[in-house]
């Protein structure tokens, strides 16, 4: 660590220069300015001071390092790896959840017993739910991992950790005869909002919602019914290329019935872009406010629930239209794989599991099946 002292030639007061090395963390140099001392030994009384303030700083000491530090300069990295739906989520239970409680501990002194006290007080609080509580520990353990890696720690302290048991709830659905009724009643309806064929597309074709609402006309093939999975819409209604994973980019066909709300909509859309003309925002996106700007995705589920009262409905979350129609699926007896592969899942035990509860109900009729082909 070195500095120099030289004198202002327009204040005529002494200023310092201190150099304190290379953050050990962030590997950026760390300069320090000081200005305005009357004498050239205050400046150098100032530089001593300095230098010692700076030896004890936690930047120069991997050993006093703490979690907070580390984290804050490790959510930097995570910006640019996660969507920022998922950054924004991660980052706000850091900042109200584990930096409060654990942030000002060192990081080589953090211990599996002070993580699982950590984890324990979550659930004795009451205050988050398991699926919650999950999703905080992993965010905690990837920062850690990584501080194993970059040998800032020499084990990672979430390691056999004892987290709260997930307890399955029963998917809220509608069945068949509900969804039916929806789309009958639907049409009736004085008004029916312009989302009508997104909330159509969920409960037929099973799409996650930022997928539905970045669909594009030129994303449709209407030639061999099919509808192509390429780009999603963010909570912030910002669109965004690809989808949720690799294999969320994916092609979907469409029941025929879809096709004449399909081409309604479309004429609709073909009215308003005339009807405005330059004041249109053309995205080419079939989910769309009437000046054809990306919609809200909070607006879009709030025309879902206002149109599901005014049916007289359960309410039930827009994001189960899509396991209503994986549900229809699974009791038609559609082969798992093709119904995983329509969602848009990475893996086929993700279906499996989720829609577990189903299979069950149809132990019984299974076994039916049997009797009959079975000669005992």
């Amino acid at each position: 660590m070195t500095g120099s002292i030289k004198k202002n030639q327009n204040t005529k007061k002494w200023d310092l220069v201190f150099d304190a090395g290379n953050d050990p963390l962030t590997g950026k140099r760390r300069q320090i300015k000081r200005r305005g001392f009357l004498t050239k030994q205050e400046a150098l009384d100032a530089m001593t001071l300095l230098k010692s303030e700076v030896l004890q700083d936690e930047f120069t000491d991997l050993s006093s390092l703490s979690l907070a530090k580390f984290m804050d300069e490790w959510f930097i990295e995570r910006k640019i790896q996660l969507q920022s739906s998922t950054y924004e989520t991660h980052y706000i239970y850091f900042r109200t959840v584990i930096k409060p409680r654990l942030g000002h501990f060192k990081l080589q002194k953090l211990s599996p017993i002070i993580v699982q006290n950590f984890i324990n007080n979550l659930v004795q609080e009451g205050n988050y739910s398991e699926n919650t509580i999950h999703l905080i520990f992993r965010v905690l353990s990837a920062a850690l991992k990584k501080a194993t890696i970059i040998r800032l720690i020499k084990s990672n302290p979430t390691i056999g950790i004892t987290l709260p048991k997930i307890r399955k709830k029963e998917l809220a659905i509608w069945s068949l005869e509900q969804i039916n009724y929806f789309i009958a009643a639907s049409k009736q309806t004085k008004r029916l909002t312009r989302c009508f064929v997104g909330f159509l597309i969920g409960f037929l074709c099973g799409c996650r919602e930022g997928e539905i609402m970045a669909l594009r006309w030129k994303d449709l093939d209407f030639s061999s019914n099919t509808l192509y999975i390429r780009q999603t819409l963010t909570q912030k209604a910002v669109i965004k290329a690809g989808a949720k994973n690799n294999s969320s980019v994916r092609s979907v066909s469409i029941p025929e019935k879809l096709i004449p709300e399909l081409l309604r909509h479309q004429q609709m859309i073909n009215e308003e872009k005339a009807l405005l003309g330059e004041k249109y925002e053309d995205n080419d996106l079939i989910i769309c406010t009437r000046y054809g700007k990306p919609m809200i995705p909070r607006n879009f589920r709030k025309e879902f629930y206002n149109l599901t009262d005014k049916v007289g409905l359960p309410r039930i979350k827009f994001h189960s239209s899509r396991h209503s129609h994986a549900t229809l699926l699974i009791q038609q007896n559609v082969n798992v794989k093709l119904i995983s592969e329509r969602l848009g899942h990475s893996d086929i035990s993700t279906t499996l599991d989720i829609y577990s509860h189903v299979s069950k109900n149809m132990q019984q009729s299974v076994a039916i099946e049997l009797d009959k082909i079975l000669q005992l």
